[in-house]
């Protein structure tokens, strides 16, 4: 991962080996990694729905409001499940190879496949260390969807996603992208991608056609 941040040219980059990929790709696209993925699909919230369960009770009045507090309990409880149900919810979708390359990343599944250009998000973040999410405009439909992906290569599919599509991102500045256990390797990267982050929200884009992600811009 670190590798691939620190390239400086698009010549660096076509001195790394080939990677043979799935996945089809554009003229001049280049697979920079191949890892095994799990996709996720968000699950939109459904309305509330449950069945309240009214009851008569005959005796003593001890017996009666002692009947009338066990349903009633019994409602809330199933009222609860019905509530914690119809929120929405991240689900599987199904298992596949991740293809991360120059300009994007495409997900490999028979009836699942998934494709995203790294400045298509309209927001993206990670949920944990091996955890992306992308949320972007279907270009078929002109609905937005939501994705998300578990991948130990999370982190760098979200610094490639960021920095074309969200340089303003916290996560590049505070360099919370960075997994704890292998913050200690290259220091230097993460304060790298910070820099390059900081350049494009502020207007100074063209640092990065002439200096270390000109390479992986594609």
């Amino acid at each position: 991962m670190c590798g691939l941040l620190a390239v400086r040219t698009a010549d660096e980059l076509a001195s790394r080996p080939f990677v043979p990929s799935p996945a089809r790709l554009e003229p001049g696209e280049r697979a920079l990694l191949v890892a095994p993925a799990q996709r996720h699909l968000w699950k939109p919230q459904s309305p509330v729905a449950y069945r309240r369960s009214n009851m008569f009770a005959f005796g003593s009045l001890s017996f009666v409001i002692a009947a009338h507090a066990v349903n009633e309990a019994a409602n809330a409880l199933r009222k609860s499940k019905a509530v914690a149900e119809a929120q929405g919810q991240w689900v599987v979708d199904g298992a596949g190879p991740l293809t991360v390359t120059t300009q994007g990343a495409h997900f490999t599944h028979p009836d699942m496949w998934a494709h995203f250009a790294w400045g298509r998000a309209e927001f993206c973040d990670m949920d944990a260390a091996d955890l992306f999410q992308i949320h972007m405009v279907d270009d078929v439909t002109g609905n937005r969807i939501g994705l998300r992906f578990r991948t130990i290569w999370a982190p760098l599919v979200f610094v490639l996603t960021a920095l074309s599509s969200q340089p303003g991102h916290p996560r590049l500045h505070d360099r919370s992208w960075v997994p704890p256990h292998v913050a200690h390797i290259h220091p230097e990267i993460p304060a790298l991608v910070a820099d390059a982050a900081l350049r494009l929200a502020t207007g100074q884009g063209a640092f990065l056609e002439r200096n270390r992600y000109r390479g992986l811009q594609g």
